[in-house]
């Protein structure tokens, strides 16, 4: 008890700093979105200081003008929101065949051991193969059209579906499956009741991945045996390259970014709302 004339005060409180440059510290989702713009800010600038004033040639570093010039060129020959939902239309045939196959293979590789025996050295040897060499193979088998770029984009991404998914199941809480196994769990529940929904948060990851690995592909895909008549995001660079027009380039790839870059916020979001656990 404070005794009469003694003042009490009241405990100093330490207030945390808004941006944390402690290891592994963590900012607030405002904050890191703030800092974020401000780095985009920093690059804009330092972009501008190069080419508007002269110390970067417009060969290898376009004007932020030009690539607008170049946004507005695809668009005047209508070929800018085609080639965009050809590109899309491509990834998205292609990640529905990868997540058909890729997902019940990993899920019963990542389960049964005979299966991973049986399959793991397989697909750890041809995942190694370079994608040009995947390419080779697609124009055999099928050629460079329209089914073609599916197939290639496929192949692309199918063997690192398997093993994220193989390795998301693996992952699981073993406690998980004991106590399933003691209620007189049969196999068919274990899998469709404990393991997957246990793994589906990281099978969603491992959907980002692929689909980001698609839209690098989807370049190389598209850029050989391009036409107008088979427009594709890659049609544009390729036109683009061939006419050194730099700011037309620099506007088909920042395309793929931002594509890429949406649908990957789409699916981060989705795995945050339906499988955040």
């Amino acid at each position: 008890m404070a005794t009469e004339g003694t003042q009490t005060t009241a405990p100093s409180v330490k207030h945390k700093p808004a941006i944390d440059f402690n290891i592994r510290g963590k900012v607030t989702p405002k904050i890191d979105f703030g800092i974020g713009l401000f780095g985009i800010a920093v690059l804009l600038i330092f972009w501008c200081i190069a080419t508007y004033g002269g110390f970067v040639k417009p060969l290898f570093l376009p004007k932020p003008s030009g690539i607008w010039e170049g946004l507005v060129h695809f668009q005047e020959k209508g070929w800018l929101f085609p080639a965009i939902w050809h590109s899309l239309w491509r990834v998205t045939k292609a990640l529905s065949l990868v997540l058909l196959i890729g997902v019940p293979l990993g899920l019963l590789m990542g389960t049964f051991a005979p299966v991973d025996a049986f399959f793991r050295k397989i697909i750890n040897g041809v995942k190694s193969v370079p994608t040009t060499g995947i390419l080779g193979l697609v124009v055999l088998w099928v050629g460079l059209e329209d089914n073609g770029k599916v197939i290639f984009l496929f192949l692309g991404a199918i063997f690192y579906m398997v093993i994220l998914v193989r390795s998301a199941v693996q992952t699981v809480n073993e406690d998980y499956i004991k106590v399933a196994l003691d209620i007189g769990a049969n196999r068919w529940q274990m899998i469709s009741r404990v393991i997957l929904p246990a793994a589906l948060p990281q099978i969603w990851e491992a959907i980002a991945v692929c689909n980001g690995i698609m839209w690098t592909y989807i370049v190389l895909a598209e850029f050989i045996n391009s036409n107008e008549m088979n427009l594709g995001i890659g049609y544009l660079l390729s036109i683009s390259a061939r006419q050194n027009e730099s700011g037309q380039v620099f506007a088909a790839l920042i395309i793929i970014a931002l594509i890429s870059s949406l649908t990957d916020w789409v699916l981060q979001s989705v795995r945050k709302r339906f499988f955040n656990w």
